[in-house]
């Protein structure tokens, strides 16, 4: 059984390792069932613990990074000064490095984990995007800090949108739709439903990255609760994936 989505989309260029677990193969009793990988639901600790195990056993994952999602706007440089997860846990929605050996995760069950990858730095980062942070436009604020800290441009950079609620599910109120629609088109509207998806795609192409360098996973996960957890389709009560990234240390190539 397979127990994650590998991002081939990224990991054609031989320099990094990206997935999305998926919610089967763990060890989590419902509503949790069964690979809940985030800490925050409330499910058993050791039972998160234990599929944490079993992910990393099946990825290669170690000195993985993440943080306490608050659907901000805020970024958090990763590298080997930072606190270690044993001593702090940052606030913030995005994490960014270009240190090989620091995996970096965030944790969604609806929203868009949104995948970074400058391909010539090389460097990373990661994105929590719900209607909050999209509208705040963090995946800018990531790719922003990304160029501060590493230098990267945008056009240099490989986006994908990963496994979350598509128009065909989320619909919102009429006040939030306007705004949204007032803020990135109306291509962002579908009757009373909302594709934050096509927001950070504006947002994006704005801000430099080539369309043709954004890709979007087909998976709605409202729509496939078969393979993934939905805070919205299960009445908010269920697990969170994990979405990661990695930069490949040299002569290493995706599993």
């Amino acid at each position: 059984m397979n127990i994650y989505h590998p991002i081939q989309e990224l990991q054609a260029f031989g320099i990094a390792t990206a997935g999305i677990s998926l919610r089967h193969g763990g060890v989590s009793r419902a509503p949790y069932a069964s690979l809940n990988l985030g800490e925050h639901v409330n499910d058993d600790p050791n039972a998160v613990e234990t599929n944490r195990k079993i992910l990393f056993q099946e990825t290669g994952l170690t000195n993985l990074r993440y943080c306490r999602q608050i659907h901000s706007a805020s970024v958090v440089h990763v590298n080997e000064e930072t606190q270690p997860l044993a001593e702090h846990i940052p606030e913030a929605d995005a994490l960014v490095t270009a240190q090989h050996n620091i995996a970096l995760g965030i944790f969604t069950a609806d929203c868009i984990p949104i995948f970074v990858l400058d391909i010539e730095t090389p460097a990373i980062g990661i994105v929590h995007a719900g209607w909050r942070g999209t509208f705040a436009q963090i995946a800018i604020n990531a790719i922003t800090q990304m160029r501060t800290r590493f230098g990267t441009r945008p056009k240099n950079c490989h986006i994908h949108l990963g496994p979350s609620i598509q128009k065909c599910c989320y619909t919102v109120s009429a006040e939030l739709l306007t705004q949204f629609t007032a803020e990135f088109g109306s291509t962002v509207a579908n009757g009373t439903n909302l594709s934050l998806q096509t927001a950070n795609i504006h947002q994006l192409i704005e801000i430099g990255v080539l369309p043709a360098a954004i890709s979007v996973s087909e998976f709605c996960t409202a729509c496939r609760t078969d393979l993934f957890y939905s805070h919205r389709a299960e009445n908010g009560q269920t697990g969170r994936m994990l979405s990661f990234i990695r930069l490949n240390a040299k002569n290493e190539s995706a599993r």
